[in-house]
């Protein structure tokens, strides 16, 4: 009966042989409508992140008093300041992730998508909800940041383009596990998963939990917005919204790490010492993530003491745990290659380090970036210092240092070999991307190290002004001296999408 159900399968799999091709670079099996939905994806997360970076700068420039563009202006200001959350924060990561579910499961495997309609489905319900979430942010009628908060009321045009997006991603996830389970049936993927694909599908249970968190709170609010529901406890809200927020951050965290694991491979041949140790770790995620939202409501007098503690603070404080592990992973695999290239001495192995490669550079960069956001964030998860510093600029620096300078620059560095090995083109300008990393990093330390400044003096970090009457002088330093990191970091941006967007229209052809 088995060997029956295989041979059936393998008639199955071979019915597909007309849609595949096969990779010049590494000898990839790639399924074209695979290779359509990635680049689709890949192209829309491109395309978000430049929108983001338009809104910083305009958001950042704000906040530097000795330029100020709009602070004067607090509707232009609630305009960039909610564009900038919801392209960088869902709209960037997310398209990212997508096209990262969709080549583990497929292209690194030499495995068919399971549903190209529900592929093509998913990216069109998440186009659809981004525009309708930017015209309403750039129109004016969203004013109320990416989180929304109620009792704020936004156009219910904006909710709408939540649920829509938030849907698509679901659908997403759904085409990915349905993915891997006909790969096992055609015989494509045995035993376990391999260890991008684990980690991808780490993120992708997460991402289920997320998404079904972010509809319980916003479907209620667009039906109060549509007139249908008579009001939304704010409570409720906040408790739901979170459930979405922060677990989608460690769906962040938990792609960025898959993406650190692939760039040490390929860059260097860095492979983990025990994958065993490292599927432990990414599982550790999913069972510390969920109840750290409660240190969102650490200052919040609706939750109990007892659930502020285990959940904003201790489940915080072992989320420290796999990220440690992950990164003390990772620099072994890097000090192994390096002494098997030859390297001697207690430190000699970081000379063997390709640091020339724009994967590399990123890597490191990524993971010192994100030690230093990470190591901010635990000031939150404390009761006493989360009351001073919950709503200042200390928290803008933990946001920038785990989303953007972890995160992001990890996702850049993984599309310099992706987006060329999917599209089959040479990636345009190899220089722009050997200094980007660099660029980008050092803008986003400055920028970091500032606010860290700016919030330990309690510099507020959603208004447009911070002048208050002059009553503050000192303020003025730390948030100046920002404007350089802004600059640096906004050029190390552009560098990338130009590279990205030249790539894909005018890189060589590969044979």
């Amino acid at each position: 009966m088995a060997v029956a159900e295989r041979a059936v399968a393998g008639r199955t799999a071979q019915n597909y042989e007309s849609e595949y091709r096969k990779d010049t670079l590494l000898g990839l099996k790639i399924h074209l409508p695979a290779q359509a939905l990635f680049l689709a994806n890949a192209v829309a997360a491109v395309l978000a992140l430049a929108l983001a970076g338009g809104f910083a700068f305009f958001m950042g420039f704000t906040r530097v008093p000795a330029i100020g563009i709009f602070s004067q202006n607090a509707d232009a200001f609630g305009r960039v300041f909610t564009g900038h959350g919801v392209s960088a924060l869902i709209l960037w990561p997310i398209f990212f992730e997508v096209a990262a579910l969709i080549f583990t499961s497929t292209i690194l495997l030499g495995a068919r998508i399971w549903s190209k309609k529900a592929g093509w489905l998913s990216f069109g319900l998440m186009v659809a909800g981004a525009v309708l979430l930017m015209v309403s942010t750039l129109n004016g009628s969203a004013n109320v940041g990416f989180t929304a908060y109620v009792p704020m009321i936004a156009s219910p045009f904006f909710y709408l383009g939540y649920v829509l997006f938030a849907t698509g991603a679901l659908i997403a996830v759904v085409n990915f596990a349905l993915t891997l389970a006909q790969a096992r049936a055609d015989g494509l993927l045995k035993g376990t998963l391999p260890l991008l694909t684990y980690g991808a599908a780490t993120a992708a249970i997460l991402a289920t939990v997320a998404i079904a968190c972010g509809l319980v709170a916003l479907v209620p609010t667009l039906l109060w917005t549509a007139g249908v529901f008579p009001s939304v406890d704010p409570i409720f809200y906040r408790t739901w919204f979170w459930g979405l927020g922060h677990t989608l951050q460690y769906v962040n965290v938990t792609a960025m790490i898959v993406a650190w694991y692939a760039l040490g491979a390929l860059t260097f041949k860095a492979a983990p010492i025990n994958e065993k140790y490292t599927r432990v770790a990414f599982t550790l995620y999913i069972f510390f993530t969920v109840p750290v939202l409660g240190h969102h409501f650490l200052v919040d007098p609706s939750l109990s003491p007892a659930v502020k503690i285990f959940g904003g603070s201790l489940m915080g404080f072992g989320l420290g745990i796999p990220s440690l592990m992950h990164g003390l992973a990772i620099l072994g695999s890097i000090e192994i290659a390096g002494r098997k290239a030859g390297a001697t001495g207690l430190f000699g192995w970081l000379k063997k380090v390709p640091w020339k490669e724009p994967g590399m550079a990123a890597l490191m960069v990524s993971m010192s970036l994100f030690a230093i956001g990470g190591w901010s964030g635990t000031v939150g998860t404390t009761l006493q210092l989360n009351m001073v510093s919950h709503n200042n600029m200390w928290v803008a620096s933990h946001l920038h240092g785990v989303v953007v300078g972890g995160t992001t620059l990890a996702f850049m560095g993984l599309s310099y070999y992706l987006v060329p090995l999917v599209a089959g083109r040479q990636l345009f300008s190899r220089k722009m991307a050997q200094i980007q990393p660099y660029l980008y990093g050092v803008g986003l330390f400055i920028m970091m190290m500032t606010m860290n400044w700016a919030g330990f003096l309690g510099v507020p970090r959603r208004t447009p002004d911070i002048s208050f009457g002059g009553l503050a002088p000192d303020w003025n330093l730390p948030m100046n001296i920002m404007g350089i990191g802004i600059a640096l970091a906004i050029l190390g941006g552009i560098f990338y999408v130009l590279n990205m967007v030249l790539t894909l229209r005018h890189g060589k052809k590969l044979a």
